[in-house]
């Protein structure tokens, strides 16, 4: 074939795949296929990031890695391109290939932002790993270390750190309880000027009166890495979004801060033997939660699972302050006071009946008369952690401690406790864009629509944590209970049969078991 009618076919190849996807996304693999027979024919960094994109929504991350990485060896400079391998390598792929990657990149174009960027927390790392470590072996006094980890700098999270995550954490069940058994560390990692800010506040400052600080300084810099990044990388949009490139790196940033405090924490726990919960500034605990937390990291339990609930800030923040707050400013929000909150502010598009349901669904719910709310979760946060007993490395990276965590560590379910009532809850209580979104347009998400997405997260125990019920409210054992759960356990199994399905079809085209007769 002439080269330019090699390009011409691979050009056709590349715009019927792209147009079939946008279509109808149920067809993502035929559209896969004819992206594929384009970058077979004609290569090019285009082709390369489209098709890791699509790779990206079936689950196929280390393909994408293959062909990111051959684009990148042809295209070392195509700002898009370098992009997508940076996003890649930092949640897919391994610590060394990551550090070639950003090393390579900086002496390519020693002024790339966001490459820049990762070295620095890539030179941190390790360091501050072995300070986190030590800090905690020299306090040792006969009680085993509780590490609570949480990123926050600036306003107004470090305001809602205070008032909500640390006024919980005062409750007299929580860390004054933990404290008689363990040995709490409260890593904070954030700025020099927050920390001052944190140090004046004297809600924050009798946590002190159980646990020891370690403060661990991200730079100025750092923390201002949306400038950076539109400064470098302008504000053009990128072909596939109303989003410019900017965007999509500074974005990438705040992952690696928030998941930077999350994995130093694990990794200093692994060497300390220390149980590590790894926390976030907006979030809200229930009375008792972390000695229960504590008490289930016994014996083989290596990880305690939660799914985690977005409530609206602007409505939940004054209920808290209004029902629960006590004089001295702490939060003890008992498990029926968290359910009942759930009960009335749960919000609606999370309901199996809304039709304006979530554009990321990580969880379906039913309501069980009026005081019961039954969830079937597929994104589990693990809440607390003993990494000693991990057999996984703990590197940095962009993806959070979450589900996708679980599934890609060495813990198997018999390792895991999974939390499936009001005995141990978190809520994010933040004015979160997830709980704004308005992309998808009117009508119940269908059973194929919502297992496509579970595809594209799929793992070994993604299928079995999204059918086990979280239940709030009692009692649990009625005869509405039953039916409702009855009803929720079919569709769920109708979904998570679905994506193992599609999970299936793909991991045999993966396989070298040949057909018998070909295809």
């Amino acid at each position: 074939m002439l080269p330019r009618a090699v390009d011409f076919a691979a050009k056709g190849l590349l715009r019927e795949g792209t147009e079939l996807w946008a279509a109808d996304p149920q067809l993502v693999c035929e559209a896969i296929e004819k992206v594929e027979r384009a970058w077979a024919l004609a290569g090019g960094a285009d082709t390369a990031v489209q098709l890791a994109t699509m790779y990206d929504l079936v689950n196929r991350h280390q393909d994408a890695l293959v062909v990111l990485r051959e684009a990148s060896h042809a295209d070392p400079r195509h700002p898009l391109l370098r992009h997508h391998a940076a996003i890649n390598l930092l949640r897919h792929g391994t610590p060394g290939d990551m550090e070639d990657f950003f090393a390579s990149v900086l002496t390519i174009d020693p002024d790339d932002a966001f490459a820049q960027f990762v070295k620095t927390f890539l030179d941190s790392y390790d360091p501050w790993v072995d300070r986190l470590a030590s800090a905690i072996d020299s306090a040792r006094d006969g009680r085993q270390p509780f590490v609570i980890t949480c990123p926050v700098w600036g306003q107004p999270y470090s305001s809602y750190f205070v008032r909500y995550l640390c006024a919980t954490l005062l409750a007299t069940n929580n860390l004054p309880e933990l404290a008689k058994r363990y040995a709490p560390h409260i890593v904070i990692f954030t700025t020099a000027e927050t920390e001052t800010y944190l140090r004046s506040e004297p809600l924050f400052a009798r946590l002190g009166d159980y646990a020891r600080f370690h403060f661990v300084h991200y730079s100025e810099s750092q923390v201002s890495y949306g400038k950076t990044m539109e400064a470098h990388y302008g504000r053009e949009k990128v072909h596939y979004s109303e989003r410019s490139l900017a965007f999509y790196y500074a974005r990438s940033c705040k992952f690696v801060l928030m998941s930077c405090a999350h994995y130093v924490a694990l990794a200093a726990g692994r060497a300390t033997d220390s149980l590590v919960s790894c926390q976030v500034a907006d979030l809200v605990l229930s009375d008792w939660a972390l000695p229960r937390m504590a008490d289930r990291l016994t014996g083989d339990t290596a990880a305690v699972l939660f799914h985690a609930i977005q409530v609206h800030g602007k409505i939940v923040r004054p209920i808290l302050d209004k029902t629960v707050r006590r004089g001295d400013g702490t939060l003890d929000i008992s498990s029926d006071a968290i359910t009942r909150l759930l009960i009335e502010h749960m919000p609606e598009r999370n309901f199996v009946e809304s039709d304006r349901p979530f554009d990321i669904p990580l969880r379906i719910c039913w309501r069980v008369g009026e005081h019961g709310i039954l969830v079937h979760g597929n994104h589990y946060h693990p809440i607390a952690l003993r990494p000693a007993k991990f057999a996984h490395p703990l590197r940095l990276t962009i993806d959070p401690v979450d589900s996708r965590f679980v599934d890609r560590s060495s813990l198997e379910l018999d390792n895991i406790h999974l939390v499936a009532d009001a005995s141990i809850v978190g809520l994010s209580v933040d004015d979160d864009p997830l709980l704004d979104q308005a992309e998808r347009g009117p009508g119940a998400r269908s059973i194929d629509d919502f297992a496509l997405w579970l595809w594209g997260y799929w793992g070994r125990l993604r299928g079995t944590f999204f059918r086990r019920p979280v239940r709030f409210g009692q009692p649990v054992g009625s005869d509405e209970w039953k039916r409702t759960e009855k009803v929720a356990a079919d569709l769920i199994d109708a979904i998570a049969g679905k994506a193992a399905k599609l999970d299936t079809i793909q991991q045999a085209r993966k396989s070298w078991h040949l057909p018998p007769g070909g295809v």
